[in-house]
């Protein structure tokens, strides 16, 4: 068996919190695409009574909040990289350090999407789960531009968390993935008992 190593790609190595963060970032993500899985495709599109969104419709959400996101990143990276930022000396676990996740996952919370990322409603399923799967390839498309810049002290404003470095930023768009797998799950449910 054959291994290449970075060096001989020519790639840089992942930072270790980079690594953490495509890797944690995965996993949320399969939980949100089996919460979907488990709504009958037929179910999909259907909103329920109440006038919540719409399975297609919560997909169609995530994917603009991840491309939102996966964009700052770019944009802070590239004008941090530019002042001479460089990489991060500490190594040890950036979602260990993220302060109270379960704030972003209690559903028993409301928290308003802002406007610029209310689901259009034009996208059916399918086409929601190839922009999900179009915004994770621009988050990590992200996460290895950021290789190399520290994360640390780029920090932005969250709607809900308020301010939070961009390691944060990644973590809560996993739990952003749980919040609204949970949410499908719900909505799944409702349907097949109406």
């Amino acid at each position: 068996m054959t291994t290449t190593s970075a060096a001989s790609t020519g790639t840089a190595a992942l930072h270790p919190r980079i690594q953490e963060l495509i890797d944690y970032i995965d996993v949320h993500r399969r939980v949100l695409r089996d919460a979907v899985a488990s709504v009958p495709e037929k179910m999909r599109e259907i909103k329920p009574a109440d006038g919540s969104w719409s399975v297609a419709e919560v997909v169609e959400h995530v994917s603009m909040i991840e491309q939102r996101i996966a964009a700052l990143v770019t944009m802070h990276v590239t004008a941090a990289r530019a002042s001479g930022v460089g990489p991060d000396p500490d190594t040890s676990s950036v979602v260990a350090s993220f302060a109270n996740p379960g704030q972003l996952i209690d559903r028993g919370t409301k928290i308003v999407a802002p406007k610029p990322v209310v689901p259009t409603g034009t996208l059916d399923a399918k086409a929601g789960v190839v922009a999900l799967e179009q915004s994770r390839a621009a988050m990590v498309a992200s996460l290895h531009n950021a290789n190399g810049v520290s994360l640390e002290n780029l920090v932005q404003t969250h709607a809900v968390l308020g301010p939070r470095n961009l390691y944060h930023w990644i973590v809560a768009t996993a739990l952003h993935d749980d919040r609204h797998a949970a949410q499908i799950r719900e909505l799944g449910k409702s349907l097949v008992v109406s």
